[in-house]
């Protein structure tokens, strides 16, 4: 079994693709369950992940399975009118070099950004949560998170770079000289959210409301804090503000155009930014036409900034070096591993054939030369064990070392 992955990113489609097509807790389980089913004994285990930038299956199963796997993933998420060319399908070396250069930053539309590697581990702890994830899939991707962290400290990868918060602050002040007097409402209450908040605080921007499902207390130092108000009040709130930043978790667009333009004839069209950093989208992609609105996606404000981007591409090129030596010595390593458990399975198996008595007089005889050539010689069939071939490549000294062991521990 090898790993695999497929994927649609910023650099294969845009954000109104990209929302189609959306890992989360609730479907994961739904694909555990008719995963096993599709492919028994042919995949191990998956998790995926889904940000502002991508979203990307991963799993281990048998070689050349992804176009099958794919197949099934965008049928149970009722997807199967994407189109196949937006995504990207790796295995082997090529996916674990990419895992790294995602969770590490590289991949990232804004290079070098650190919110990912986070956002990957939380991914994985949430799949190994709700027991999807686990053997050669989950120590992969640990050592994917231990490469990560060398790429990123290693090197100047991260430098000055922007958080998706930090892109959306230096939005507003591109276009506000005095952000400080704006009404600022931000729609959601999650990590996001909060990051786009504790930003805009430590910015000197106090004039902050926030709307979200349910009733939150945001702290954002120990004299501040912020209390959302339910979605029933969005409409309300929208009056009165000039900036909207929304990131909530939501299939459908909790921002459409008529709540906008009724926002504007309040406002005496009094001009409003948004700022949608949603993946599904938070804002009708619509409002656009709006003559007083200015709709901004996670698309176009990472297009903004590419402050440092000469030094941090320099960077890359060497995190890149770390990760493709790292990753491929990971491999190995597994793949070692691998045949050394094959090749004690297999041993193992050869010698549980043996009598109680054929064991004490190897025992008492310390001659294992008969049984060595018979391990050389015979011909064993089991495809499970490789037909025994990874042990008959051996040395002889080594196999019968190992039969030693074996011997002294019946």
């Amino acid at each position: 079994m090898e790993l695999q992955l497929f994927g649609i990113n910023h650099k294969t489609s845009d954000v109104s693709e990209r929302e189609k097509f959306i890992i989360n807790e609730s479907n994961q389980i739904l694909l555990d369950n008719h995963l096993k089913n599709a492919f028994p004994n042919k995949l191990e285990s998956f998790f995926g992940i889904s940000t502002c930038n991508r979203t990307e299956f991963y799993f281990v199963g048998d070689q050349n399975l992804s176009p099958k796997v794919f197949e099934e993933v965008m049928t149970v998420l009722t997807n199967e009118e994407m189109d196949k060319d937006s995504f990207y399908f790796l295995n082997g070396h090529d996916a674990i070099v990419h895992m790294c250069k995602v969770a590490s930053g590289i991949d990232s539309q804004v290079l070098g950004e650190q919110e990912i590697l986070g956002q990957f581990k939380k991914a994985l702890k949430k799949a190994k949560e709700i027991n999807i994830v686990n053997g050669k899939l989950l120590k992969l991707s640990n050592k994917v998170l231990e490469i990560s962290k060398k790429a990123r400290t290693k090197t100047n990868i991260g430098l000055n770079s922007l958080s998706v918060s930090g892109l959306a602050y230096k939005l507003v002040k591109n276009i506000f000289e005095e952000p400080k007097h704006q009404n600022i409402l931000i729609v959601g209450a999650g990590s996001l959210a909060h990051s786009v908040m504790d930003n805009l605080f430590k910015n000197g921007i106090k004039r902050i409301k926030s709307v979200n499902r349910s009733v939150k207390t945001i702290k954002l130092d120990d004299d501040y804090e912020i209390i959302s108000s339910s979605l029933d009040s969005l409409h309300d709130e929208l009056e009165l503000a000039d900036i909207v930043i929304a990131s909530s978790a939501t299939d459908l667009p909790l921002i459409g155009k008529g709540a906008v333009e009724n926002a504007l004839k309040i406002r005496r069209n009094k001009p409003i930014l948004l700022i949608d950093l949603g993946v599904p989208r938070n804002i009708e992609d619509e409002i656009r036409n709006i003559e007083q609105a200015y709709l901004f996606s996670i698309d176009d404000i990472e297009k903004i900034t590419q402050d440092n981007y000469g030094q941090r591409s320099i960077e890359a090129e060497k995190a890149m070096n770390i990760i493709v030596i790292e990753a491929q010595a990971a491999l190995d390593e597994f793949s070692l591993k691998d045949t050394k458990d094959k090749i004690n399975l297999q041993l193992a198996e050869f010698l549980k054939s043996l009598s109680a008595d054929e064991i004490k007089q190897f025992k008492d005889s310390k001659d294992f030369s008969e049984l060595i050539r018979s391990i050389k010689t015979l011909n064993i069939e089991s495809l499970e064990l490789n037909n025994f071939e990874d042990i008959k490549k051996l040395d002889d000294h080594i196999i019968k070392s190992m039969i030693k062991r074996f011997i002294e521990n019946a």
